[in-house]
């Protein structure tokens, strides 16, 4: 975290609304990786109000597709919340939003994934509801969050999960997908799980990442790729 500049209004600027509690957003900032503790002990980081933040915009984007959407049957209603809240979908608007530039981290910690950016943006939904109260974080999301970085006409067409995607055409067509995940002993630290995906016995794709969940996933836009699917 810079320490030029007032962190109330860079904080203020950054997301748009005008704070009281400044306290509440420092601990919003913060990652685990700085060990941070008060004069009692108890640790501070951005994880309860992360937690708090992951409740708060799935309540919220229910209520919105709800009143959004008052013919839609309950099955439409949690597909689209699902990928409106989907990680992928977080890191995303978080990144877009800036977040990262705000947080207070370890020097010895640089590599942190795309994770954290949804992360942020859930921690800044949580002290905006212990700052402002729900109403006010209610509009919040829908005006500065959904609104502004949700393309809601398109988001029927989302891809939640490639994998999901991918096993389903198969079952459909009655093509046998399978996939085999191991761990990864190169030498990249950020490279953890090798995925490799078969169709019909055959080598249709293969991903590295540093989970088992984000290999099978990127292995399986690369086969969708090569299938020519259009999902």
């Amino acid at each position: 975290m810079s320490t030029s500049g007032n962190f109330s209004n860079r904080i203020q600027k950054k997301i748009g609304v005008k704070i009281s509690n400044k306290n509440i957003y420092k601990e919003a900032f913060t990652h685990s990786s700085t060990n941070i503790k008060d004069e009692k002990g108890k640790i501070i980081n951005f994880e309860r109000l992360e937690f708090l933040g992951d409740a708060l915009l799935t309540s919220i984007i229910a209520e919105y597709l709800y009143l959004l959407y008052p013919e839609s049957k309950e099955g439409f209603l949690t597909k689209m919340r699902a990928k409106i809240v989907s990680r992928s979908n977080l890191n995303k608007i978080g990144k877009e939003m800036g977040l990262f530039e705000l947080v207070k981290i370890s020097n010895h910690h640089k590599n942190f994934g795309d994770d954290i950016h949804g992360n942020l943006l859930e921690s800044v939904v949580g002290a905006l509801f212990i700052d402002q109260g729900y109403k006010k974080t209610k509009n919040y999301v829908v005006n500065k969050i959904i609104t502004k970085y949700v393309d809601i006409n398109n988001l029927n067409s989302f891809i939640l999960s490639h994998k999901a995607f991918l096993i389903e055409w198969g079952q459909k067509e009655k093509k046998e997908i399978k996939f085999f995940t191991e761990e990864d002993n190169g030498l990249s630290p950020k490279v953890s799980y090798c995925c490799q995906i078969f169709l019909e016995k055959n080598l249709l794709a293969k991903s590295k990442a540093h989970s088992k969940k984000k290999a099978e996933e990127k292995a399986s836009r690369i086969a969708i790729r090569i299938l020519k699917l259009n999902p």
